[in-house]
Order: C-alpha cells, then structure tokens, then sequence
C-alpha cells in the first residue's frame, strides 16, 4: 500500500500535479526525511518529455489540474519547464547581479562562478557580468538595469529585496531566463529554482536530536533572520518532526541573525534560564559556534547540537569533544546553477526546482572533514580546486 502512495506521489510530480513543497512534505511523512531526499533527487533525474508535459496541459486527474508552463495560475505547481524557445548556439553571455562578498560563504560562492563559468564549462561561455551590490538591494536594481542593457543569454542569482522583483521580471519578459537561488518574493517570472531544500534541512536536523534523545528530551531552538526563506523553511520543518515526538519539551526559540557574537549572547541568557538543555537544534554554524562558546564559558556540559561544516564550528567541535551533525548548505550549488544554465540554453526539458543535496556527517567522521591548518571562515564543503581557496582568501 505505501509503495503505490509512493508511486502515485512520483507521477503525480512528475506530471505538474503537485507542488514540489507538498511532494517533499508528503514524502518525507511517507518515508522518512532521508528517504524523501532520495526520491526528490530521482525524479529531478528523471524529467518527462515535451510530449508528455503537453499531454497534461488539459487533464485533470484526482483533484490535481495540470498547469501549462505558460499559466502564472500556479507557479509553485509547475515542475517542469520545456526550454526549446531558449536554445541558441555557443558560446552564451551569463550575468550574476550577486548579493557580493558580504561573509566567507558569499565569497566561496562568487569563486563557484568563477570556476563553472571559465574552467568546469570551458568554452560555452565568452562573456561573464558580474556585479557585487554589497548586499544592498537598491544597488542590486541598479545592477540589473545596467545588465539588461547588454542583453544576457541568461541571469542567476536572484532579488535581494521586494522591490527588486520588478527588474527580475522585466528581464524574464524580455525572454531571458533566469535560475534563482531564493524564493523570498513572490514571482512565477523565472525558469529554474536550484539550491538545497531548506526544509530537507531542517527536518533532518531535527530528526537528528530527536533519534540522539530517544524522544524525550528538553531542547532549545536558534534560528538565523526572521522572515527569510531558509530560516523560515528550516524552523516549519523541525515543527514538523518534533510534532511526532510529544516527550521532547521546546524550552525557547529565538532568531539569532546567522551571528556567532548575538547567538553567543542568546545562549548565555538560555544558559542562565534553563538549568536543564539536554540538545540545540540550530538552523546554521553560527549559531552553534556561538553556542559552544557560551556552554565553555559558563562551565557547563556542551549537549549535542546541529551545525553546518564550517571550518571555525569544526575546530571548536574538536577542541571540546562536542557530539554534533552537521548537513552543508554548500555556497557551491552556484555551480548546479550553472549547470542548469548550460541545459536551458541547449533547449531540454529541466526541472523547475532542483534540491542540491550537502555534505551530511557527525562527530565520528570529523577527522576526515576539518581542515585544520585552513581559515575558520572557510566551508569545507567546497567543489572547485584547491588552489581557488588560496586565491578567495588572498583577494
């Protein structure tokens, strides 16, 4: 019986019936959190033809209605986007108005670029925009309109701010493409969303302290800037999967703004309030960084908690034999972006939304990912060659 659930839950994907949210959300209660990242990543590997995609345009089958790609109906409910309009010969121009090299994880991601654009896709690319807004996104507008009036091939990246989104839209009804990394303003003028699913994130986190409790436990949760897609997704998820475990006690949340020095101060007060945490579930390395911090500090017991692999977390978790699980939300899914360029503009049917899975390991496979002789600042999920890190640190 769950198997044909599961198989219906495919098709119905893989034919526009379903929004990815609801497929990875009835997955993961179907089968498991790891298990639903499986099944995501085989049907972004499988894509249905042109023909079949037409065929569904106009069926509606168990409540589900087929959107046609050129609908704005339901754009959360298009999986699948048929490219042949934008196929054009090599060698193409691609243009990156980025957010810029505001922390280190910004700063490996701008290098991914680099490295897709000029060495991993040699040669079908003779043109390169980038512009670094700083992380402002009136810049970021400024940008964009500067880029358009060279007429890419293509855009990634995505709106910094609200206002942002109709400059992005102005591009796509110019008949550019773009593959976004962020969902935080509603559009449906895009051609591909490729980035880690955020809720696969923080649903294995949590899945994590609640297996590492046995289920009964009192545990505090940090997450990064309120309102945003990753913090926001990360924290419905846990929700979730700790809805399933009523003996473990929720003692606080709190945004703590991916800041090692305000998470610090966070769990200083936790630390004070709650004489009992027997687990963290953080939604990033910061947080845990800080929060290993303050348990040293104050002398007290550091219980297991959840982090990304980043380097300065990693030291730390070694220094002070700290039980952790970590899952990357690698800055090099910039080169899956790149990538999907490279099918859009060769005209194949691509998935709509591509979850780029992370470096997933905990305190017994440290030694095999610290890099101890390398910069705190540095994810040691990345995927070009090594000799990028010594150019990105040195700029």
């Amino acid at each position: 019986m769950e198997d044909k659930k599961i198989d219906n839950l495919v098709n119905d994907y893989r034919k526009n019936r379903i929004s990815r949210r609801d497929f990875v959300k009835a997955a993961v209660a179907l089968v498991g959190v790891t298990a639903a990242e499986s099944l995501l990543i085989s049907c972004q590997a499988n894509p249905p033809t042109p023909t079949e995609l037409a065929a569904e345009e106009s069926v509606s089958t168990e409540g589900f209605v087929a959107v046609p790609v050129s609908s704005p109906v339901d754009a959360m409910q298009i999986n699948w986007i048929d490219c042949t309009k934008y196929k054009k010969d090599p060698p193409w121009t691609i243009a990156y108005p980025a957010q810029g090299a505001t922390n280190s994880w910004a700063l490996m991601n701008n290098w991914h670029v680099e490295y897709a654009v000029w060495e991993k896709y040699k040669g079908l690319f003779s043109e390169y925009y980038y512009a670094d807004s700083g992380g402002n996104a009136a810049k970021q507008i400024s940008d964009v309109e500067s880029i358009l009036v060279k007429e890419p091939d293509i855009m990634i990246g995505g709106a910094l701010g609200a206002a942002g989104k109709a400059i992005w839209d102005r591009a796509y009804d110019m008949g550019i493409p773009s593959v976004i990394g962020q969902l935080p303003y509603e559009s449906d003028k895009w051609t591909s969303f490729v980035n880690p699913d955020n809720y696969i994130i923080g649903a294995k986190f949590a899945d994590w302290v609640a297996k590492k409790l046995q289920g009964q436990g009192k545990i505090v949760m940090t997450s990064g800037i309120a309102g945003t897609d990753t913090a926001e997704l990360r924290l419905e998820a846990a929700r979730d999967v700790f809805s399933n475990y009523p003996g473990i006690e929720i003692l606080a949340h709190d945004y703590m703004d991916w800041s090692i020095s305000e998470a610090k101060k966070g769990f200083e007060a936790w630390i004070a309030s709650f004489p009992e945490i027997d687990a963290v579930w953080s939604d990033s390395a910061f947080m845990a960084w800080g929060a290993v911090e303050a348990f040293v500090e104050a002398n007290r017991e550091i219980p297991p908690m959840t982090s990304e692999p980043l380097n300065g977390f990693l030291k730390l978790a070694k220094q002070h034999d700290v039980d952790f699980f970590c899952k990357g939300y690698p800055s090099s899914y910039i080169l899956d972006t790149v990538g999907m360029c490279v099918s859009i503009l060769m005209g194949e049917v691509v998935p709509r939304y591509v979850d780029v899975p992370g470096m997933e390991f905990d305190k017994s496979q440290l030694d095999d990912f610290l890099k101890p002789d390398m910069p705190d600042d540095l994810w040691v999920d990345y995927r070009f060659p090594a000799e990028y890190i010594d150019k990105m640190f040195a700029a």
